[in-house]
């Protein structure tokens, strides 16, 4: 069976040795910083997130008090629907780095947590 997600977390440098075959997954949620690694994934579709703006999941803004996150491009979710472009303003923990942060709402928001309640997890 073909799994739903596979996620590349930020520090992906040593995920980049080894690998022969190429692994199959429906969404693969991949740093910005990994596009080598892509070389070792057949996906259905590919959700980046990182600090470029070309990335699917990236901050808008950061204050101390908040991050927007936006969402660039249409984002599938496990349960085949299509979460569409919008900003998301969140309070991100002062002692979670901006790309944890991003990986762990990529995460939420493709398994299906709707942007509405991703307060409800920071």
């Amino acid at each position: 069976m073909l799994p739903s997600l596979i996620i590349i977390p930020p520090k992906w440098e040593e995920l980049s040795k080894g690998e022969e075959k190429r692994q199959k997954c429906r969404i693969l949620l991949i740093p910005d910083t990994a596009a080598k690694l892509l070389q070792f994934y057949e996906a259905e579709s590919v959700v980046s997130y990182g600090l470029s703006e070309k990335s699917t999941i990236t901050p808008s803004s950061i204050s101390d008090s908040e991050t927007v996150i936006s969402v660039q491009r249409e984002l599938p979710t496990i349960d085949g629907e299509l979460l569409e472009r919008q900003e998301i303003a969140l309070k991100r923990p002062s002692n979670l780095p901006i790309e944890k942060f991003l990986a762990l709402v990529g995460v939420l928001l493709i398994t299906g947590v709707k942007p509405e309640k991703l307060g409800e997890f920071f």
